[in-house]
This record gives C-alpha cells, sequence and structure tokens, in this order.
C-alpha cells in the first residue's frame, strides 16, 4: 500500500480519485489548492503526488517546480492530472518535473495503472540507491577489520581540517600500531595475525564517539581522527585505549594471546601544523618517538619529556 497525495480543486476530481485508488488498496490524502498541496507533501512524505495543472492561486506548474526544488520533495513522483488535450501543456509539465500525466475524466484502469507503474519505478530506483550506498560504503572499507580503509582516512581528514581551521575548532589524529607484531606473526602465523587485527578493530570501533571515525591505516597500523578534541583529551583517548588492549586478552584457539601498542598524538592548533598532512606527520612523529621510549606508550607530537 502506498500513500498517494491528490492535489486538485475540484471535489468530484478528488473524491473519483479517492474512490479508484483506496479501492486498489492505497492511502489517499487530499489538498485542495497549490499551497495545501505544498504543506502536505512536506509534512505527509508521500509515495507518490497526483497534482492538477488548473488551480486557482498557485497552479500545478508552480506546484511542481517548488516540489522539486525542495530536498524533502524533490524525489516524489509527480503524475500530472490535466483536461487539456494539447501536447504543449503536457510538455511542459514534464520539463517541469513530471513524471507522467493522465487526462479527466478518469479512465479507472488508466489511472491505476499509471500509479502503479511509477510507484515500481520508484521502488526499484530507491532500492537501486541503496545498493549504490551499499557498494561505496564496501569500497571505503578495509575488508579484514570493517573499519575505514587508508584512502577515505585521507579524504576525510583533509575535509575535516578545512573546517575545523575555518571555524577555529579543535581537531586531533592518533595514529597507532601493534608492538612487534612482524615477530608475532612469525611466531604464531599470519591467520591468528588476522584475529588480532579484526578483534583489534573492533576494539577501536567501541572505544570512540559515534562522531569520530577509525581506519586501518596500513598493515598493524591504525588511525583515528577525533572531532572538537584538543591534544590533553586527545592525549588520554589514546592512554585509555592502550590500557584497553594492554588488558585485553586475545583468544584464538586454544591460545590466550596478548599485544600491546603504541600510539602518537598530534592536534589542530598546534602552531607547527598548518594542513592535514602535517596533522598526520606530527602524529607519526609522536608514534616513531613512543617506539624509541620502549614502546607500549603513548607520545604527544610536539610535547617531549
Amino acid at each position: 500500500m502506498a500513500k498517494i497525495l491528490i492535489v486538485d480543486d475540484s471535489r468530484l476530481i478528488v473524491h473519483v480519485g479517492k474512490t479508484i485508488l483506496t479501492k486498489s488498496g492505497h492511502e489517499v490524502i487530499l489538498a485542495q489548492d497549490g499551497l495545501a498541496g505544498l504543506e502536505a507533501a512536506k509534512s505527509e512524505k508521500p509515495n507518490l503526488i497526483l497534482l492538477d495543472l488548473i488551480m486557482p492561486v498557485m497552479d500545478g506548474y508552480q506546484v511542481c517546480e517548488q516540489l522539486k526544488e525542495e530536498d524533502s520533495t524533490k524525489d516524489i513522483p509527480v503524475i500530472m492530472l490535466t483536461s487539456k488535450a494539447e501536447a504543449a501543456d503536457k510538455v511542459r509539465g514534464l520539463k517541469m518535473g513530471a513524471l507522467d500525466y493522465v487526462t479527466k475524466p478518469f479512465d479507472e484502469g488508466e489511472l491505476v495503472a499509471r500509479v502503479n507503474i511509477q510507484l515500481r519505478l520508484k521502488e526499484l530506483y530507491e532500492a537501486l540507491q541503496e545498493k549504490n550506498r551499499q557498494l561505496q560504503e564496501m569500497a571505503n572499507r578495509d575488508g579484514l577489520t570493517g573499519l575505514y580503509n587508508h584512502r577515505y582516512f585521507h579524504e576525510h581528514l583533509s575535509k575535516d581540517f578545512l573546517r575545523a581551521r575555518r571555524y577555529h575548532e579543535s581537531l586531533s589524529c592518533v595514529l597507532l600500531d601493534i608492538d612487534h607484531f612482524k615477530k608475532f606473526n612469525d611466531t604464531h602465523g599470519h591467520q591468528t595475525g588476522d584475529v588480532i587485527l579484526s578483534t583489534l578493530g573492533r576494539l577501536i570501533q567501541d572505544s570512540i564517539r559515534d562522531s569520530d571515525l577509525a581506519a586501518r591505516y596500513g598493515g598493524e597500523e591504525f588511525a583515528l581522527i577525533l572531532h572538537y578534541t584538543d591534544g590533553p583529551v586527545a592525549f588520554c583517548v589514546a592512554e585509555r585505549f592502550r590500557r584497553t588492549v594492554e588488558n585485553h586478552e586475545f583468544h584464538e584457539k586454544s591460545e590466550t594471546l596478548r599485544v600491546t601498542i603504541s600510539a602518537g598524538v598530534a592536534t589542530f592548533r598546534n602552531e607547527q601544523i598548518h594542513d592535514s598532512k602535517e596533522l598526520i606527520e606530527g602524529a607519526d612523529k609522536a608514534l616513531y618517538l613512543a617506539k624509541e621510549k620502549g614502546r607500549n606508550r603513548v607520545e604527544m607530537y610536539g610535547i617531549e619529556d
């Protein structure tokens, strides 16, 4: 069952249209002029609109034009209702964004058929949009951990940095990797290493806010973007996660394993950081320092003991 809005100033036409479409199993909403039709389209969010061409105050062309300009209504299919037979009127309606037209008085079979065709096309279009969204999401994700991938991380960070600079916001980047992971793989095998990576990805996702972003940066290295987060808070986030990993037991087959991580934190508004590239470089230098100082620790770019 679909929700259909009929916009027409003729009481007879809306009564006939409602009777036919209700009998076909649809829910029908009525509006007797263009302004009421626009309001009903925004508030009721119908699946389809039947729109009369000739109405007082605001005609169907104007209504259709405004529907297509409004984000909340632009994707609702519109079928024009016209008693005119001139092709020019029909063409004008189609140019305004209508997808089809029905001539009044209605032929019941034609009205139902044209409505159902547009509803089916809308359903197929929405399914295609959802499939494309899913494919795009898959293209942005790392297959093993489910986190965002290296490419998406850089695209996102570039946009976030520009916004942070424009609005004078704090933005922090954390780079972290697993200590001695090559040795771990050599000892326990790459399959076990993959279990560690995927589990770590889940732990990271569970440790950050929905507004933040986590990515697998490459190999055993991960990256976080912490929005509206200054240096001290970002350091605390990284340190809390370091302790979480240190205390976590990773189970694979009959083995109980433990790993540690090292992390580097960099924050904009540091006077040494002017773009997203320098933000990443700062976090990378801090990560390198954490490794130099013995690993299983967090270091902050621009702050040294």
